[in-house]
């Protein structure tokens, strides 16, 4: 499996992956989301990795999603090196959760697959 990350978080995330997981820093500089989705749809993942849980919530990206066919995982804090800590120790649990949904939000402890449709505000 292979997602690509948002720049944000730390470059020694894609070297601590684990066999079977292949995690890509975009490199790709400023620019939104969506174009994110793309370049990772372009580049064979199956997902995108992002900060902050807002990520979940906007719809243009749910919509991005559903076209590209990708996986979309929020780490539920804006610290980077909090966000890579969770992302490690949540790997298998990841994995797995990835298996069966294509929204999930990764928490200090646990993985928890995302409702597909938008909360109406």
């Amino acid at each position: 499996m292979k997602l690509l990350y948002d720049a944000g978080m730390p470059q020694s995330l894609a070297e601590e992956s684990p066999p079977g997981l292949e995690l890509i820093r975009w490199t790709g500089g400023e620019s939104n989301d969506v174009a994110f989705l793309h370049t990772a749809a372009a580049n064979g993942c199956h997902g995108v990795i992002l900060s902050g849980r807002d990520s979940l919530e906007q719809p243009e990206l749910h919509n991005a999603t559903l076209r590209t066919g990708l996986a979309l995982v929020a780490v539920d804090t804006d610290d980077p090196i909090e966000a890579k800590r969770r992302i490690l120790a949540n790997m298998s649990r990841l994995r797995k959760s990835l298996a069966d949904h294509d929204r999930v939000l990764v928490l200090a402890r646990e993985v928890r697959p995302y409702p597909s449709r938008l909360r109406q505000g």
